[in-house]
């Protein structure tokens, strides 16, 4: 318990010192905790708090953190002797435990569209390829038929990408061509293993397996050689 302490005040001096509803970010400005009262829904992945583990981009991993994913801000929200503090690119990887998957998010991949190397990104499988997800919270405002009265609500967006070869491809959903197309110099082991497994891509699941075989196949080549 020592342990956990003495590493979670080596990141909180990374961001100074939170008090109130006020929080420092790594520059030192004061941040304001939002509570979005007008705003129907939560910023935040998962309802409620999670305990799990957090890689600083410096110093050892800290592990029994409470912590929750803002994920309209995209920064690590955790909490410490009764306050709240920030983390965004102060770190490199978090990962914690729900009722029923373990998720582990990650920053520092290259640049794909409006992101930064501090955006972070759901691993779903890493390995000679690796799957990617991205979670963007999002605002948008509504206004019934015939209805002056605009309500603001938060709503989840997700992206898919694979990373391989240094490269990041986004991926439709049920995207099979789009796939093959990216496993196109082992097409035809890939068909089969689709064919053999009955994988539809209706699920990131079947995604998984087939990098996986993908993966598996590249390993078994390069030992061989």
């Amino acid at each position: 318990m020592k342990k956990i302490i003495g590493s979670l005040v080596v990141i909180v001096c990374l961001i100074s010192t939170a008090q109130a509803q006020f929080m420092y970010d790594v520059n030192g400005r004061v941040v304001s905790e939002m509570s979005y009262t007008d705003v129907e829904g939560t910023p935040f992945f998962t309802e409620g708090w999670n305990t799990g583990l957090l890689y600083p981009v410096k110093g050892n991993p800290v592990d029994g953190v409470k912590m929750r994913y803002d994920a309209y801000k995209d920064e690590l929200e955790y909490e410490k002797d009764g306050k709240l503090y920030r983390l965004g690119p102060e770190i490199k990887e978090f990962s914690f435990m729900t009722a029923d998957e373990k998720y582990i998010f990650r920053n520092g991949f290259p640049l794909v569209d409006n992101q930064i190397p501090a955006s972070f990104y759901r691993v779903l499988h890493d390995g000679t390829t690796t799957l990617l997800k991205r979670y963007e919270m999002k605002m948008r405002q509504e206004r019934q038929y015939n209805s002056a009265t605009t309500t603001k609500r938060f709503f989840m967006a997700e992206e898919l990408f694979v990373l391989k070869d240094g490269k990041m491809t986004a991926l439709k959903k049920n995207d099979k061509k789009g796939l093959l197309s990216l496993l196109a110099d082992e097409k035809k082991l890939m068909e089969f293993a689709i064919k053999e497994q009955e994988l539809n891509f209706k699920s990131d699941l079947d995604i998984v397996k087939l990098l996986e075989e993908y993966d598996a196949y590249k390993a078994g080549r390069k030992s061989k050689n």
